[in-house]
């Protein structure tokens, strides 16, 4: 960790959270020391914070006082964190349908509205309270120290963007806010050779040791690399997010960047699910914030996830169906640490998609974009041409012509003005054979 990281973590961010009320320093301060602990000592923390939260379900959250009443559970029948699978899971749709009744009433404190990208095809939509924020960001700044790309240390993102305009205020904020950082951040969802040249060139002379992306853009932006012999010298580590990550892709990084990859696992929902060492065994859930178990009682095979916030009072988050499937390791990592390692995790997979001068567009830009247009409830995008693509939208209400417009917009951005985009209200969103749907479907040969 260099100089200036340990400035900004040991003193400067402290103090802008103190000054603010925020209990951030505190909570990177905790997972620091927590991950070290026995697997028994983070069991007994979850029950402890567990009992908490479902006090406030059982007393204050009409949607979980009825449906545990049907299911015939009090709150005395949950003595014990092994206890928890007695509780009925939390579906996608039911926290869509139930939103204001999975809050708890007379809860006084700030809350944010938030949507996923819906990577499962099915948006959510939420609210994160504001104490909840301090447990995921130190979750997700332990997660990248553990990379090399503690706050602070200079990091290149090959990232999304903002959809729309975001206004002056906003840009400088944010540009101040990265510069504080150290972040360099590109936009990859239009993809070219001048992109990735311009990206190399920035990135040259920043000079970072850590790069975050997607997994796609990282692959296509390692191709760049190699094809044209360049390589940046000091990255340290590289960590790739919301796409499944294969072995190949490993092989690819180290080949182009000299850097190991590391896996992370997250959600708009939860922010840091999980993240790799560097042992790269699996992924160590971040036990302290939450509660995360396979349906299935077993690791013989991947079942689906449910995931627990443990701080959340804004929206209660309880046995929720994140919509993934994984398995836990039955052994514990050998770096040493006593968080729950997941194994693998499945789900995701959202296939490439082509401009018509052949540059690829990630499959990830249909989900980031389609969390900001509110009346669609699933969607599903066919690239049925070069230039013809079809999204397949469940709409809970007339499409606005401000959202049209500006679906239309970002996508011309990405694909290219000569790119025609059809619209095509459906009454559902067919599933594939797993049960999940297939969110971005690729030009067949």
């Amino acid at each position: 960790m260099t100089a200036y990281s340990r400035l900004l973590e040991g003193a400067l961010i402290p103090l802008y959270y103190r000054a603010r009320g925020r209990a951030y320093p505190l909570r990177r301060s905790f997972l620091e020391s927590s991950q070290w602990w026995s697997s028994r000592q983070i069991s007994d923390f979850q029950w402890q914070e567990a009992s908490l939260l479902l006090d406030l379900a059982f007393e204050k959250v009409p949607y979980y006082q009825e449906k545990y009443k049907a299911a015939g559970i009090r709150r005395e029948d949950i003595r014990s964190i092994g206890d928890f699978r007695q509780l009925p899971p939390l579906s996608r749709e039911e926290l869509n349908e139930n939103r204001e009744r999975l809050r708890p009433v007379g809860h006084t404190g700030k809350v944010f509205a938030h949507a996923t990208g819906g990577s499962s095809g099915v948006p959510a939509r939420f609210y994160v309270g504001m104490g909840s924020y301090d447990w995921r960001s130190a979750a997700t700044a332990r997660a990248y120290a553990w990379a090399g790309a503690a706050t602070g240390e200079k990091t290149l993102y090959l990232w999304g963007a903002p959809i729309g305009t975001p206004s002056a205020f906003k840009r400088t904020k944010t540009d101040l806010y990265r510069l504080m950082r150290r972040e360099l951040v590109f936009s990859t969802f239009l993809q070219t050779a001048e992109l990735w040249q311009r990206i190399y060139e920035s990135a040259h002379g920043f000079r970072p040791t850590a790069v975050v992306g997607y997994v796609s853009s990282l692959e296509q932006f390692c191709h760049f690399l190699i094809d044209h012999n360049l390589r940046l010298n000091e990255i340290n580590g590289v960590i790739a997010a919301a796409e499944p990550v294969f072995a190949p892709t490993r092989e690819l990084v180290a080949r182009a960047l000299g850097a190991p990859l590391f896996n992370t696992y997250g959600s708009r929902e939860f922010m840091s699910i999980g993240a790799e060492c560097d042992r790269h065994e699996g992924l160590h859930v971040h036990a302290e914030n939450l509660i995360v178990e396979t349906e299935a009682d077993t690791n013989q095979s991947p079942s689906e996830l449910l995931i627990t916030d443990l701080h959340n009072d804004g929206m209660l988050f309880i046995r929720y169906r994140i919509g993934d499937v994984g398995w836990f390791s039955d052994a514990p990592c050998s770096c040493g640490r006593g968080l729950p390692l997941l194994k693998n995790v499945e789900g995701r997979t959202l296939e490439l998609l082509r401009a018509p001068d052949g540059r690829i567009v990630p499959g990830e830009l249909i989900p980031h974009l389609m969390k900001d247009i509110k009346e669609v409830r699933e969607f599903q995008a066919e690239q049925k041409r070069l230039d013809l693509i079809v999204i397949s939208v469940v709409l809970s209400g007339s499409l606005s012509e401000h959202s049209q417009t500006l679906l239309r917009s970002e996508l011309a951005k990405a694909f290219g003005a000569g790119v025609h985009v059809e619209i095509l209200p459906v009454e559902s969103i067919p599933r594939r054979q797993s049960g999940k749907r297939q969110v971005t479907i690729g030009l067949q040969a």
